[in-house]
């Protein structure tokens, strides 16, 4: 298991992606989710990636899925946010199973497809916990169809003038944190790091930190429990010393 990507909700795609390409970040429009009514640009690094999402199509949103309606939902209230995050895994079933052993529900393996502006179509299938992937908790999964190497062949990482490798982590607001490890010992494994007001789970180099409503540095839960930080990997720029230590930086926090 690894993490796969990111999502950050906004309400305008062309605006939010020329925001990060005057930052230095190599922005690509994704496509189209078929029968959606959402499309999406992608900030590749390598197999890992920011996605940002918006609904172009609010009639085929509500049609859709409670997943695509409440998308829609969020960004008639928020200009952007960060809303989800995917941990990629090949046995979507095992996920499901090991959920089902502590009493939580998911919904899938359910196939998505995406068409890029060059006619390919991509397809997936999805595990979400709840039956929803935005503003929860815990993270949803994704198995690709593809090769990761086939994938990285179609989508190639982008070529930033930002000395960012990856991405580092998410920090997640928690409202009840026993429930949470439950459900994150299931699905990822047990914590790395924990106190009675977080926790910190890996998966591969990618950190989780989960943030209890008592943890001094908690954020407030008035867009309810789920992602609201996610840090960069940053690589060696220019003025770095040769074997200085580059902190993962924060690019992103919604609170």
């Amino acid at each position: 298991m690894r993490l796969d990507h990111v999502v950050i909700a906004v309400r305008d795609l062309a605006a939010a992606s020329e925001a990060l390409r005057s930052a230095g970040f190599d922005v690509r429009y994704g496509g189209r989710h078929s029968g959606f009514g959402t499309e999406n640009a992608i900030v590749r690094f390598g197999l890992d990636y920011l996605e940002l999402i918006t609904v172009h199509d609010d009639a085929e949103a509500e049609r859709a899925s409670r997943r695509s309606r409440e998308l829609a939902v969020f960004l008639r209230k928020y200009e952007a946010g960060l809303v989800g995050f995917a941990l990629a895994t090949h046995d979507l079933d095992d996920v499901a199973r090991r959920l089902r052993e502590v009493g939580q529900d998911a919904e899938g393996p359910s196939p998505m497809r995406r068409v890029r502006p060059d006619g390919i179509v991509l397809e997936w299938k999805l595990l979400i916990p709840g039956g929803v992937a935005w503003r929860r908790p815990w993270p949803f999964f994704i198995s690709w169809a593809l090769a990761d190497s086939e994938r990285l062949a179609i989508e190639r990482p982008g070529v930033h003038s930002v000395p960012v490798l990856g991405v580092a982590g998410v920090s997640v607001a928690i409202e009840d944190l026993p429930r949470a490890r439950t459900i994150y010992d299931a699905a990822v494994g047990a914590p790395v790091e924990e106190s009675p007001t977080r926790l910190v789970f890996k998966v591969g180099d990618f950190r989780i930190d989960l943030v209890g409503p008592r943890d001094p540095h908690a954020p407030g839960l008035d867009r309810g429990p789920g992602p609201f930080e996610v840090g960069l990997r940053r690589g060696p720029s220019q003025r770095a010393r040769r074997g200085e230590e580059i902190l993962p930086s924060v690019l992103f926090t919604f609170e």
